[in-house]
Order: structure tokens, then sequence, then C-alpha cells
């Protein structure tokens, strides 16, 4: 009989050994995303005759790979350690987001420079470098006033959102604000001062289209000399976006002509879609095949897979982020439970921002879906910031996931 214990006990400590606290949930659903993506890029990409027609090759034997390998590598190395260097790799995303606005390093494409010699986006590895810096800045000098710590904070935010937008890719740089608003939060911070920030945030919002919508109801001469102001700090393609949501027919066939495509393209679906392979505007190149593996990804899979299969998709993302709060909430450390709620509100804003723009109720940003889209750096980043949330169920001392 105390034979039998001791062999079961055994086993246990074994069991539990091999399986160390992973969240297999969180596992589980980005693998099925990922799969999700590797067809529907194959979809978006079908009737390319190009070297393109291959993108889902090359996620399947170069970016899944290297992001697994990523995913695994974060989710061993103990979470508190990475802090310990949190500065360092700050330092060294910061350093590589100025490297991309030097001529003959950052590389252009569609009149953005934002690759580091065409191979690399250092603004998604800047996601991954953000989280660990800002957890240790709000979790372990709670010495300090709140004032101090929240200005360090936005100061932290702001230098790589900054070297971000001017790149110019304002939709990157934006999904950094939820970020730093969830773990201010979650830091315990004075509402107070998130309502001030909040409030500063709508004022700049207000502003800021303001500045872009007013100078349509000028006369011609007025809003030509207000445009050539504005220009030297707002770049003309963010002011078409935006005059293309507040009216939908303004430039129907230019700016306005992906945001009218892609919504036709979810609206045709309906029910069930018209099938796999099957999303005619897509075959038929409505929905710009340029951007249909990429930003307008979702439009692609509504219009094939319709309401319910658009449904399950989103089921899927709800399990990521529910399985990154539960990954929170049961954390034994402040780090950790800054950690998550930083990476559960990018994933949050990256999922709400591409499906709503998309469907017409936000101006286009291009801000790819996670998993989904076509991307190197992307997929990479994305699925180590899942393997970081992967060592805080790992490696916290109270976790019991």
């Amino acid at each position: 009989m105390v034979l039998s214990k001791y062999k079961k006990s055994a086993v246990d400590t074994k069991f539990k050994f091999s399986f160390p606290r992973f969240n297999w949930v969180l596992m589980l659903c980005m693998t099925l995303l990922l799969t999700v993506g590797v067809f529907f890029v194959k979809s978006a990409t079908n009737m390319r005759t190009d070297s393109v027609h291959y993108l889902y090759v090359e996620m399947l034997v170069k970016w899944i790979p290297l992001g697994l390998i990523a995913h695994f590598a974060i989710a061993l190395f103990d979470y508190r350690k990475l802090s310990e260097r949190a500065w360092l790799l700050y330092a060294l995303g910061i350093f590589l987001l100025l490297l991309v606005l030097i001529p003959g390093i950052g590389t252009a494409r569609l009149g953005a420079r934002r690759w580091i010699f065409g191979l690399f986006q250092p603004s998604e590895f800047m996601k991954l470098c953000i989280m660990p810096a800002a957890a240790l800045l709000l979790g372990k000098y709670t010495g300090i006033k709140d004032r101090y710590r929240f200005a360090a904070t936005l100061i932290l935010f702001a230098i790589p959102m900054g070297l971000i937008a001017i790149q110019p890719d304002l939709g990157s740089s934006i999904v950094f604000a939820p970020v730093c608003l969830a773990m201010l939060f979650v830091s315990g911070c004075s509402p107070r001062l998130l309502l001030t920030l909040v409030l500063i945030g709508l004022i700049f919002v207000t502003l800021f289209l303001a500045v872009i919508l007013v100078p349509d109801r000028m006369p011609e001469e007025k809003r030509a000399k207000i445009e050539q102001v504005t220009d030297n700090f707002i770049f003309p393609h963010w002011k078409k976006r935006v005059r293309v949501f507040v009216n939908p027919d303004h430039d129907p066939l230019g700016a306005g002509w992906n945001k009218k495509q892609s919504e036709i393209a979810v609206g045709s679906g309906g029910k069930y879609g018209k099938g796999y392979l099957n999303g005619t505007q897509n075959i038929l190149g409505f929905l710009p095949r340029s951007v249909s593996s990429t930003d307008f990804i979702f439009s692609v899979i509504a219009e094939e897979m319709g309401f319910m299969g658009s449904c399950v998709l989103l089921i899927l993302f709800g399990g990521v982020l529910g399985s990154i709060v539960v990954t929170g909430i049961f954390c034994g450390d402040a780090a950790g439970r800054l950690i998550c709620a930083g990476v559960a509100a990018l994933f949050f804003a990256h999922i709400f921002v591409n499906i709503a723009m998309t469907i017409g109720k936000m101006p286009i940003t291009g801000i790819p879906l996670p998993f989904i889209s076509y991307g190197g750096t992307f997929t990479i980043s994305t699925m180590a910031l899942l393997g970081l949330i992967q060592s805080v169920a790992i490696h916290s001392k109270s976790s019991q996931i």
C-alpha cells in the first residue's frame, strides 16, 4: 500500500516536471490561428502568377519555424531575469528604430521607411523590448512618487511612438498607446492621472481631426494655404484616410477604394461564405492583391467563410486574450502581471483595429491581424510575445495555469 502510494507520487512528480505549468490553451489557440493564417494567405495570393503566390510556403518553412524557436526560447527563459536586462533591451530597440531613418540602411517601401535592409522591421521588435522595461519601471520602483513614475512611463512609450510615427507608420505607433494605458492601470496608478491622460488623448485626437476636416469647408484659397502648413507635420496619406472614413464617397477610386471593396467582400460573404478559394472580390482583384494577404486578410476570410467562420476566428482570438488575462491573474509578482496586461492590450488593439477598419468602422491604419496576416517580423514578434506570456505562466511562483 505504501509502495503503491510512493509510485503514484513519483509519477505525479514526473508529470508535473514534464509539463511545468505550460499554458496549453494559449498554445492550441496560437497553433490554430497560424494554421488559418497559412490557408488564407494561400487563398489571398492564389490568383497571383509571380513569386507572391508562394507567400504561404514562406510562412510554413521560414517565419513560423523561426517564430516557434523564439516562442519556446523565451518561454524557457525566466522573465524575471529578462527584466534585469530590460533597459539594455529597450536601448537596443531604440537604436534599431534610429537605424531605420538612415538612408542606405533603412529601406523604403510604398512611401514608408520601416525596414532595415529590407529584411527586418524594428517597430515589431520594439513591441517585445518595451514590455519588460515598462514592467520594471512600474513594478520595481514602487518607492518613487506616483506622478514621477507616471511621467517616466509616458516618456518611455513616447520615444518609440514618435520614431515609428515619422517612418511614417501611424498604425504601429498607435498600438503602443493602449499598452501604456493598460500597464499604468494595472500598476495601480492614480485614477486622476489616468483620467487626465485620457482627456489629453481625446483633445489631441479632436485637434488632429479638426486640422484635417475643417479646411474642407473653407474657400479654395484659404484651404490651400492651410494645407501647405499642415503638410509639414501631417502626412498627406493620413489626411486622405481620415477624409475617406468621414466621407465614404470621397475619392472612391483612389484612397477610398480599399475600404469600399473590403466592405463589399465582408458583406457578400453572408452567413456561411462563398467557400474556400471562391471569394470573387479577391479572385477578380477588386480587393487589391497587394494588401489582401496582409492588412485585409480578414476580408478574405469573411467573404469565403462568412459570418460563422468569422465568429470561429473571434473565438480563437478570445482564447488567446483570455489565456493571457488568466495567466496575469494567477501570476505571483507585479512584473508578470504588468507584462500580461501589456501583451493583452497590444493583441486586443491589433485585433480590434484591424477588423474594425476592414468593416468600415475605423480609418485604414495598416495594422495587421495577429497570426493571420502575412509578415515575417510581425509573425515572429507576435509568437515571441506569447512566449513571454508562457514564461510568466511557467516561472511565476504562484501561477496555477
